[in-house]
């Protein structure tokens, strides 16, 4: 059965930089398009993965030029994992959005899957960065170790 708190992330193909991003968890829904300017948020969201499956607190900017959206995650007590959404204006004040928490399968996975989808799709270099084939290892490693924890 479905957890009630499970994400569901989507990647849609980028273009010209622009990579069209929605996330839905229970009531609240973000759905932007955010930019590879000035740092790639797909490599930010990777290393937040590996950071917070290790227990290290996380954020992953969604840059919208000038203003974005910032995920916070976090691994408040060893198997529960907590996201925090807010967004920031270009006078860099900060709205709080919406929380959750739950498993490495409601929370974490749903993102890892996105990414490994992003990469089955086909565009070029100038649309958007890609991650390198030994980064995509590596996560699936986390995913394969993530599901035997659950």
């Amino acid at each position: 059965m479905k957890s009630p708190n499970r994400i569901r992330v989507d990647f849609e193909r980028p273009s010209h930089g622009w990579l069209p991003v929605k996330v839905i968890m229970n009531d609240f829904e973000l759905d932007i398009n955010t930019s590879d300017v000035p740092f790639n948020p797909i490599y930010l969201l990777y290393l937040a993965i590996l950071d917070v499956v290790d227990g290290i607190a996380s954020k992953v900017w969604w840059h919208l030029e000038p203003a974005g959206y910032y995920f916070d995650f976090t691994q408040p007590q060893p198997g529960v994992y907590r996201l925090g959404i807010s967004y920031h204006s270009d006078s860099q004040v900060s709205e709080f959005m919406h929380e959750t928490k739950g498993s490495a399968a409601d929370v974490i996975l749903p993102f890892c899957r996105a990414i490994k989808n992003l990469s089955s799709y086909k565009y070029d270099e100038q649309d958007w960065p890609s991650l390198e084939e030994k980064q995509l290892n590596r996560l699936s490693n986390v995913i394969e170790l993530l599901k035997k924890r659950a």
